[in-house]
């Protein structure tokens, strides 16, 4: 059982792979020395098999946490994302109201303060409206992101 270590793993991720081959190398030795007698032997076995429980518990514990930090930064980064998604809809609603606004006032005006308030409040929506496909996108690249790491790390 030789797994290797991902390119963008951790440190953390690192030495849990590292555990992981420890332990199973180790019960592979306790499987093939099974024939030996002695004390000395014997004692080993008895201290290496409890050692490996021990192990094997911190092992689980370790990944249990970092599945615990993975989950709490998915979270983080929806929430991220469904802020950047308000502000850019709450974005977009103000841009609209100044548009309304702006048309109104022009065409009390006239028609040529008309043309430039319907141009003005245009602009105004389409800025808005990038800058909500912009908040978007950065939401949706870091959750995208998280998800990757997070793939990296459980596998």
């Amino acid at each position: 059982m030789t797994e290797s270590p991902t390119p963008g793993s951790t440190g953390q991720d690192k030495l849990i792979i590292d555990m992981k081959v420890l332990v199973a190398d180790a019960q592979e030795f306790l499987h093939a020395t099974t024939d030996q007698v002695g004390e000395t032997v014997s004692a080993l076995r008895t201290r290496l098999q409890e050692n490996l429980k021990t192990a094997q518990v911190r092992l689980d514990e370790a990944e249990n946490t970092l599945v615990g930090k993975v989950t709490e930064a998915l979270r983080d980064a929806v929430n991220k994302a469904s802020e950047a998604a308000t502000k850019a809809a709450d974005a977009i609603e103000e841009a609209a109201e100044r548009a309304g606004e702006a048309a109104t006032q022009a065409a009390q005006s006239g028609k040529e303060s008309a043309i430039h308030a319907a141009e003005a409040a245009r602009d105004a929506a389409q800025k808005a409206a990038v800058a909500g496909w912009d908040a978007a996108d950065k939401a949706l690249a870091a959750v995208a992101e998280i998800a990757r790491k997070a793939k990296d790390t459980i596998a």
